[in-house]
């Protein structure tokens, strides 16, 4: 880890459950894994080494919140995996990860016309799903109309 010290076994152990995560996970998310393999590790913990396991380029916060974890922050697995951006239901949480490279193309040319060079991004479209919009079972249970 060259952003954020030295590889620690607590920053060790959390580089190992975000693997095993994947996708899209909270704080709390971790704790329970390791709980769940035997292993204690406070919350203040797991929070004071995400600004590594982030800096590193293992992981990063995504901007939408997890219904069920009272907007806690959500992370996920960037590190090995293909970029990708999101399409995220406003009103039951479903996330749906896309790539288009036309979108990449475009965001290079708006970066390059305003003399920035980009490190990173990440785009969320949020909108309605399918199954919300024609109240389906996501729909009815969906929480509150945008």
């Amino acid at each position: 880890m060259n952003e954020g010290g030295r590889l620690t076994g607590d920053r060790e152990a959390l580089l190992q459950v975000s693997c095993m995560l994947g996708a899209h996970f909270t704080p709390e998310d971790m704790r329970r894994t390791l709980a769940a393999g035997g292993s204690q590790m406070a919350m203040t913990t797991i929070y004071r080494n995400l600004p590594a396991l982030t800096g590193a380029g293992i992981i990063r916060r995504t901007t939408f919140c997890e219904e069920d974890d009272n907007g806690a922050a959500t992370y996920e697995h960037v590190w090995g995996r293909p970029h990708h951006d999101h399409l995220l239901c406003q009103r039951c949480g479903k996330k749906v990860e896309f790539s288009y490279d036309a979108l990449e193309v475009l965001q290079e040319e708006v970066a390059r016309r305003h003399g920035f060079r980009l490190l990173s991004h990440h785009l969320e479209l949020i909108g309605v799903c399918l199954d919300c919009a024609r109240g389906g079972p996501a729909g009815e249970t969906g929480g509150a109309p945008t």
